[in-house]
């Protein structure tokens, strides 16, 4: 029995996103692996909902969970200041890797040809030139980007969940829409962890 397509594993967590929308997990496309090595960090998951909106979501996992050999792992948190700087990183850099995969499909002329048509055809979600093509035109208007960072931590907040959400607002431009979510928090966002 296979998987359905909108449910992905990060950081030991499961997501499962709306059924419409068009994901891709960053770590996993061909071009996230040709392009890692160059000094550009991408996010987690890149999303398109039918509303013309490109998720950017960027996944933190501060809980204790058990490694292979079955010992607690627990990963060291940053302070917040720090944590907001990286992901803001991640959510610029990934802005310029769309940029850049797109341009590299456009390269050759019968790609552009080709591109022109998908572009004007029905989305289709299967088609990597489709998806890189419209994460791009979504990816010019910032009014159309949704910023996530997914942070699952250990104990009640302590402010280190706005605190975070306070410098990472600062880092981005102002119209962002951003959200600091987590499993017991979802800030009514359609995403889910089961």
């Amino acid at each position: 029995m296979s998987q359905p397509t909108n449910i992905f594993i990060e950081s030991d967590l499961t997501f499962s996103f709306p059924a419409e929308w068009v994901i891709r997990k960053f770590d996993d496309t061909v071009a996230y692996q040709s392009l890692s090595g160059h000094g550009l960090k991408g996010v987690d998951f890149i999303a398109l909902s039918p509303d013309g909106k490109l998720w950017l979501m960027e996944v933190k996992n501060y809980r204790p969970r058990n490694d292979e050999s079955g010992r607690e792992h627990r990963a060291i948190r940053r302070r917040p200041q720090e944590l907001a700087e990286h992901v803001a990183r991640k959510f610029s850099d990934t802005r310029r890797l769309i940029r850049i995969v797109n341009s590299s499909l456009r390269r050759v002329w019968w790609r552009r040809a080709w591109l022109w048509y998908l572009e004007r055809i029905r989305p289709d979600g299967k088609s990597n030139y489709w998806f890189w093509s419209e994460a791009f035109r979504r990816a010019n208007k910032p009014e159309n980007i949704v910023f996530v960072l997914w942070m699952e931590t250990p104990e009640e907040p302590d402010n280190y969940d706005e605190a975070t959400r306070k410098a990472l607002t600062s880092l981005l431009e102002p119209t962002a829409q951003l959200y600091v979510a987590e499993a017991e928090r979802d800030m009514g966002l359609p995403i889910r962890v089961v």
